[in-house]
């Protein structure tokens, strides 16, 4: 069976082909197959106007009855095709990641529910085997116990490397600084290592690209506060509080709650890293950027780099500061902190 000869509505026609009414619609509405949502056997069973033990039986006879034409049927074949899928990209893929890929893979990826449809087939078949989503991992398909057991070792052994240094925080992208022979002792292409790792909540992929561990503030941003450090960092520049906030919905689009720039503003004064550097402007102190009034900063300056004629310090100030001009030369004029030298240049005194 060629990939686009794949019909999963024909497929799931032909299966349910030998049940009676009420047998199809248990199927149905177990699965999903109808609406795309599933039901429990007590919903069923209201229905029905019977009890969930005997939407049980009925469902347990009508599996019975799929199963038994299963492999007379194209079925068979779909299974093998999202075998060899999994072969080629390591035996293993999450959930969803593998049922986008198989959308690509059918004649008919548009039908209603098709993903419910996939679920049941392979229910069906017994293979590739699931595992559900628990609070560390995302559900997904192996093969085997080897892809699955070189998947854990593969995640376990990246986060303990990553653990403990941000600075392992890398680009998306950048896959070669991700693994070695220690994180990767089974030499995995890049490729079927991304797929091993997507399995795993300790890992985050944000907005920017960046990947690292899913905890790091810099890589999963939760609050106004992680968005706020990520965007300046980002930006690598002083914005204003107002600016950070559309920065941050920009980015954010999915998210329903708006970041307000108020909210925004309010979160950069009561964090010593955000640095006042204008009115309602702010950077950050690891840009070297450091706080105080005007009279403090340029003292400051004068201290680090010595008397300066007023174009190097004005130079200096501004880089850092978002100061007026006349601001800084008004300072200037204070004559118990500065003193103007006979060759122009400024001087602190304190």
């Amino acid at each position: 069976m060629s990939n686009k000869n794949v019909n999963i509505s024909k497929i799931i026609n032909n299966l349910l082909a030998p049940l009676d009414a009420r047998q199809k619609e248990v199927i149905e509405g177990r699965y999903g197959l109808k609406n795309g949502t599933a039901n429990t056997l007590a919903e069923i069973g209201d229905k029905y106007g019977v009890t969930r033990e005997r939407i049980r039986q009925i469902e347990a006879g009508a599996l019975l009855a799929v199963k038994n034409i299963f492999n007379k049927s194209e079925a068979g074949d779909f299974v093998n095709l999202v075998k060899e899928h999994l072969t080629n990209i390591g035996g293993l893929r999450r959930d969803l990641l593998l049922l986008a890929d198989l959308r690509l893979m059918v004649a008919d990826a548009n039908t209603p529910y098709l993903d419910d449809k996939v679920r049941f087939i392979l229910y069906i078949a017994c293979e590739p085997i699931f595992t559900f989503e628990d609070d560390g991992i995302f559900s997904y398909w192996f093969l085997n116990e080897d892809s699955r057991k070189k998947a854990v070792n593969l995640i376990t052994k990246l986060a303990k490397s990553m653990e403990g240094s941000r600075d392992n925080i890398v680009s998306h992208q950048n896959v070669d600084s991700l693994f070695n022979e220690n994180v990767n002792p089974h030499n995995l292409k890049d490729l079927v290592a991304i797929n091993y790792i997507s399995i795993s909540k300790k890992f985050h992929v944000n907005e920017y690209g960046d990947f690292g561990l899913s905890h790091w503030p810099e890589v999963n941003p939760r609050t106004v506060r992680d968005w706020s450090y990520l965007v300046l960092k980002k930006n690598q520049k002083p914005l204003h509080f107002s600016a950070i906030a559309e920065l941050i919905n920009n980015q954010r689009k999915n998210f329903k709650r708006l970041a307000h720039p108020q909210t925004v503003h309010n979160e950069l004064i009561k964090d010593e890293r955000f640095v006042l550097v204008g009115r309602g402007t702010y950077g950050l102190g690891e840009f070297g950027i450091m706080p105080g009034t005007a009279k403090e900063v340029i003292g400051r300056l004068l201290k680090d780099h010595g008397p300066l004629n007023p174009k190097d310090l004005l130079e200096l100030v501004l880089k850092e500061r978002m100061f007026k001009k006349n601001t800084i030369f008004i300072n200037l004029q204070n004559r118990k902190h500065f003193r103007r030298m006979e060759d122009g240049r400024y001087t602190t005194l304190v």
